[in-house]
């Protein structure tokens, strides 16, 4: 987060209001108030004047009983606000809905956002849960396959700072985690047009993704699937399922 004195415009103020409203991405429960300024790092009184604000205008529910406090649901307005008017997401919608008519496998659609991937849209398949359903999930990039093919157009010193950069750490006993095998896993998929993950996040997961570019050819998002690896193993995948991700990533990069 910038400082005051390396941006004359950026209000500090504001910047230290958002970090508590973020501080709710760490928690599946509500926060009190102590719980709050252990995640922000900022003073007592200040995060009690800044929930009490965040409330007053409705971004904030309080428990009178508890004193604790969950987001209010003017936050999921305003992805509401940004879903509706993102040009990107209204010319994907119906092609990655047809896609996943077509494969019977959950859909997703992302933009890299920092060291992470962020889902613009999920299209689930009959088993996944409500989590795994919604857009707005951050992952980390590095470790599936859309962060892999969002992470192709840069080149290797860009990717080897943005490797050093991330907080690489094993989620299955077959993660990825060596920089070299990373940076070697990210050349093949710029190599092959689609890059192909198994066992990375979840055992007995499978991905696959392209690079969604618009008609300038200038990436704007990653399109992938997952299923379950005794269902599509990785070949499988690669053969039946890509050519799909890529036509309807042309489809949707030729409107664009």
């Amino acid at each position: 987060m910038p400082a005051d004195d390396d941006d004359p415009l950026y209000i500090a103020s504001l910047g230290k209001s958002m970090r508590v409203l973020e501080a709710f991405r760490h928690s599946h429960d509500s926060l009190g108030l102590t719980d709050l300024v252990r995640l922000t790092g900022l003073g007592k009184s200040s995060v009690q004047r800044i929930i009490h604000s965040w409330e007053r205008l409705g971004y904030l529910d309080k428990n009178p009983q508890s004193r604790r406090y969950v987001l209010g649901p003017r936050v999921l307005e305003l992805g509401y606000y940004f879903l509706r008017s993102d040009r990107l997401i209204s010319m994907a919608a119906p092609h990655l809905v047809a896609l996943r008519e077509r494969c019977g496998l959950a859909v997703n659609m992302s933009v890299l956002d920092g060291q992470d991937m962020i889902y613009l849209l999920r299209l689930p398949s009959r088993q996944l849960t409500l989590a795994e359903m919604l857009p707005g999930r951050r992952m980390p990039a590095w470790c599936n396959s859309a962060g892999r093919m969002l992470l192709t157009p840069f080149d290797d010193a860009a990717i080897t700072r943005f490797l050093a950069q991330s907080d690489i750490k094993p989620y299955t006993t077959r993660t990825t985690t060596d920089p070299a095998a990373l940076m070697q896993a990210i050349a093949q998929a710029r190599l092959d047009g689609h890059a192909v993950t198994h066992d990375q996040v979840l055992l007995n997961q499978v991905g696959a993704a392209v690079l969604l570019r618009d008609t300038p050819g200038q990436p704007r998002a990653a399109i992938n699937v997952t299923a379950a690896a005794s269902e599509y193993p990785p070949a499988r995948l690669a053969q039946e399922i890509v050519p799909l991700l890529l036509q309807t990533a042309y489809a949707i990069g030729s409107a664009l």
